[in-house]
């Protein structure tokens, strides 16, 4: 590496140091102690968004993830880090630092942690707007971004429900009240919309679904391949009441893709996949790759509605 570069890496780093000891300090800088109170104050979403770029910018100039975790948690740094790894290999763009500004933001009340609040954020002319949670677990914890699906810019978001200054509503994910079915029973049945040919009764066909079953058909054209897919569901924790009496939730999902390959072969993929960047050698014998799906799911109020996902955010976060 040449000085230049050395500086500008060393720099970066400096700054993650310095970010990540005053996401250490922030009980001295935190707002809304009081569980009761409100997730967060508006005042203070511009500060949460200023560190996240910050670390961010720190990561993609040092291309790794590390400085993330400062920031990140769960399945939206796991898809991250993926990322980072297949630009590790030099054959695709590097991740960088969108530009968001928050459209609209929801700010639910809560009486114990954690506490976490939802915005709406874009980049300026986008085609795509994110739909992002932040939590946070306890009061000497920083903010940290988990989940964050990207919904069309013209996709209009249902109106949500509000209750004195809190402009969101926190709902039970367990609970089916009003709607056909409680945000964790859509996001099960929802798994098994995906992993059947038929779908699942209880859900509508979406295009997210069409885009796995198109990809999982290419999967199983290989040829001298015998291809799988498996989905499960983590434990549902964010969820929103709309207006008419529904909700959104924030479903995060795991498939498993698996490849069987014929003794004496060997699948590879072209340069650039993300494919190639975990599996640089290919599949002898049998191998998989494991990926994180956030989907946002739009649950209808009362008992004979559908629920379908409006935003997904995904990718490879890893291989056997």
């Amino acid at each position: 590496m040449s000085r230049r570069g050395c500086t500008r890496a060393a720099t970066a780093m400096a700054v993650v140091v310095c970010l990540t000891l005053a996401a250490c300090t922030v009980p001295s800088q935190r707002e809304a102690t009081d569980p009761a109170k409100l997730a967060i104050t508006t005042e203070r979403v511009d500060a949460v968004y200023a560190t996240y770029r910050d670390i961010r910018d720190a990561a993609v100039e040092v291309l790794d993830p590390k400085p993330l975790s400062v920031v990140e948690r769960g399945a939206v740094l796991a898809i991250d880090s993926g990322a980072f790894e297949v630009a590790q290999q030099g054959s695709v763009e590097p991740p960088t630092t969108p530009d968001l500004r928050v459209d609209q933001l929801v700010v639910p009340r809560f009486e114990q942690y954690p506490l976490w609040f939802v915005s709406v954020a874009s980049e300026p002319g986008a085609a795509t707007r994110r739909v992002q949670v932040f939590e946070r677990e306890r009061a000497v914890d920083p903010w940290f971004l988990v989940a964050s699906p990207e919904i069309v810019a013209a996709t209009e978001l249902p109106r949500l429900r509000t209750s004195g200054e809190a402009t969101g509503v926190a709902v039970d994910p367990t609970s089916a009240a009003g709607m056909p079915l409680s945000a964790q029973e859509a996001a099960e049945a929802y798994t098994r919309a995906l992993t059947s040919p038929e779908g699942d009764p209880a859900i509508a066909e979406d295009d997210f679904i069409a885009q796995m079953r198109d990809a999982a058909a290419q999967n199983a054209a290989l040829p001298d391949v015998q291809f799988s897919q498996a989905w499960q569901v983590e434990d549902v924790q964010h969820v929103l009441r709309t207006a008419d009496g529904g909700a959104l939730a924030f479903v995060t999902l795991l498939r498993t893709d698996t490849y069987e390959v014929t003794p004496g072969r060997t699948v590879t993929w072209p340069e650039g996949t993300a494919q190639r960047a975990f599996l640089a050698d290919g599949i002898t014998g049998t191998g998989g790759l494991r990926f994180n799906h956030q989907v946002l799911l739009q649950i209808p109020a009362g008992s004979t509605g559908k629920p379908r996902a409006i935003g997904q955010f995904g990718g490879v976060i890893g291989a056997s």
